[in-house]
């Protein structure tokens, strides 16, 4: 993959309220990708990620969180129907068909922390010595033996939260069991598997096995995964990374806003080929909305400018979490202004992987835009990089210098947080000398051509909603 971009193929809201009157076609999502397999290609995706396909305790009305099935894909009637949220395994399969067809990737998320919707209750003895009724029975009477004749019981887990005894919600830990080892609290919600016990272990790793070599994917993404056993983690890469000649992508989803702490993650799990999603530049976008960000060091932040970690960011804007339409339960902001300075920032960066969430693109109204900046990406953002001497606390520039290998590449890269609406001009070196530039986003209008040492009269505009601009090599 050259330059590859991920595209986020579902929101929370997905075919529910609004969202299923304004586009129904997301109420069969399967489908629907399959439908649009060579318009995602065209565009310039390299790497779909696809929700947690499998049964949730929810049934349809899951999201795929609420994880009570790994094994059923929608094959089996189990919490009241067949299908998931997004459709059938049939369709599913055909899905993934249609989109390899394009040479598209596809990311499974993997729910690997808990399991909700027990079939039944049974008593426990907690570690304080005392007595709980919990939900912990899962007999899977709809896929029986099918895939794997694993049933869980409470010795497939650490503990849970939920007394039916008290009906009281309380984190409890059950007697003879400890926390695993997971790099932040190990109890998240629901049933918290216990990967100490051999049977669970073997059982998911086999079902990430059969997830790439049967049924087709390419990857994963590690829900909440700070809080899922580090050594899990490591062993499920290393397994599955194993039990296939494809080059398989791996990211987690360790929600930590410090770049310090998120190294000290990718080191706790200490495999190579896991990526992290870069909170801590998200935390930037937030500011940059809110005009507080000082722009002479957006250069420096985040995981995608750390040294020796750069290859391991997955950067974005939002994700169904981040961007909900009811209040945030997870106290974070959504990028509501300066979205389009915050897509060039990740898209034209020489490190990171760039994720677009489905919800900018196809429900925001983003899309038109997005697609020019991922062109733009995928023709020009090639060679070196570095930041302009010209940045200031409002305006931010960033070069890349163009390869032989892509003729006519280079760009220059401008965003501002300026709101006076007039044209901000700044002198930046493109390291390509007597060339003419035009802008890419059509943002401004008027060409720019730089002196014979590469230094040109570059603009932006001065306003939140066009204050971006991509500066490419005149076709010669």
């Amino acid at each position: 993959m050259e330059n590859p971009v991920i595209l986020q193929t579902f929101y929370w809201e997905m075919n529910t309220g609004k969202y299923a009157e304004e586009y129904p076609e997301e109420a069969n999502l399967w489908n629907l990708l399959a439908e649009r397999a060579e318009e995602i290609s065209e565009a310039g995706f390299d790497l779909l990620w696809f929700p947690p396909a499998n049964k949730g305790a929810g049934g349809v009305k899951d999201v795929g969180y609420g994880t009570y099935d790994l094994w059923d894909l929608g094959e089996f009637e189990q919490k009241g129907s067949q299908r998931t949220k997004y459709g059938t395994k049939e369709e599913l399969l055909k899905a993934v068909e249609e989109l390899h067809k394009y040479d598209l990737k596809l990311l499974y998320d993997a729910v690997l922390d808990h399991r909700m919707g027990a079939d039944e209750k049974e008593k426990v003895k907690l570690k304080d010595c005392s007595e709980a009724e919990v939900w912990t029975k899962f007999n899977f009477p709809g896929r029986g033996d099918k895939y794997s004749s694993l049933k869980f019981d409470w010795n497939c887990f650490d503990g849970t939260d939920w007394n039916e005894i008290t009906k009281e919600q309380k984190k409890m830990l059950f007697d003879s069991k400890e926390w695993d080892d997971s790099f932040d609290e190990d109890f998240l919600m629901g049933a918290n598997l216990d990967y100490q016990n051999q049977a669970v272990r073997e059982d998911t790793i086999n079902w990430g096995k059969w997830i790439i070599n049967e049924i087709g994917f390419d990857g994963f993404r590690f829900d909440a995964s700070k809080h899922v056993d580090n050594s899990m983690i490591h062993d499920f890469i290393t397994e599955t990374d194993k039990s296939t000649d494809k080059e398989l992508f791996y990211i987690g989803e360790a929600w930590i806003n410090d770049v310090d702490t998120l190294v000290d993650y990718l080191e706790a799990i200490d495999h190579p080929k896991l990526h992290v999603f870069d909170f801590p530049l998200r935390e930037r976008f937030i500011e940059l909305m809110h005009g507080n960000l000082d722009m002479r060091w957006l250069g420096a932040k985040g995981l995608v400018n750390r040294k020796g970690y750069k290859h391991r960011a997955i950067t974005f804007i939002e994700n169904h979490d981040t961007e909900r339409d009811t209040a945030n339960e997870y106290g974070t902001e959504a990028v509501a202004q300066r979205k389009f300075q915050a897509y060039c920032y990740i898209l034209m960066r020489k490190d990171g992987v760039p994720k677009v969430f489905w919800k900018d693109y196809h429900n925001f109204g983003l899309k038109e835009v997005i697609d020019k900046l991922i062109e733009a990406r995928k023709k020009f953002a090639y060679g070196e990089a570095f930041e302009s001497e010209s940045n200031d606390k409002d305006t931010y520039s960033y070069i890349r210098s163009g390869d032989q290998d892509h003729p006519g590449s280079g760009l220059v890269m401008m965003i501002t947080k300026h709101e006076n609406g007039e044209i901000i001009e700044k002198t930046v070196n493109s390291g390509k000398a007597n060339t003419e530039y035009y802008d890419y986003t059509g943002n401004i209008e008027e060409k720019v051509k730089t002196d014979s040492d590469a230094n040109g009269q570059f603009k932006v505009k001065g306003n939140a909603e066009k204050g971006f601009s991509i500066w490419v090599p005149v076709e010669s």
